[in-house]
């Protein structure tokens, strides 16, 4: 019956949505973004992603984990005292420079901020 269904659609001329694989770079990855260590909580955001930090609504603060859907690619985690950059590979997994005293989660999807704002990110 299904065969048959197909059969009378395409010989009507219907074009049938088939879902096509998403080539790599156009992937979106769950990325968590846990800056809870940031005492006291400020705003952050992930330009081209989240709102602006000049933002008055829907603004991320650093008192909640979040969870971002990025495609592979540089991206920028900003607050007002500091900023970074870190990558998002084809896999979904991360990636960061020099960081580790600030920074973890390199090779997993779950950046971790844990300098507080006294403490100073030097790449």
């Amino acid at each position: 019956m299904r065969a048959a269904i197909v059969s009378v659609l395409i010989a009507a001329g219907v074009t049938l949505a088939v879902d096509q694989p998403k080539l790599p770079l156009a992937q979106e990855h769950p990325i968590v973004i846990n800056a809870t260590a940031i005492i006291p909580p400020r705003a952050w955001s992930v330009p081209g992603v989240t709102e602006p930090l000049q933002s008055v609504r829907d603004r991320m603060m650093t008192d909640k984990v979040a969870t971002l859907k990025l495609r592979p690619g540089r991206y920028m985690f900003m607050t007002t005292a500091f900023s970074f950059e870190f990558l998002v590979n084809l896999d979904g997994k991360l990636d960061y420079r020099n960081l580790d005293k600030c920074v973890e989660g390199r090779g997993t999807a779950m950046l971790v901020v844990k300098c507080r704002v006294s403490q100073q990110i030097v790449p």
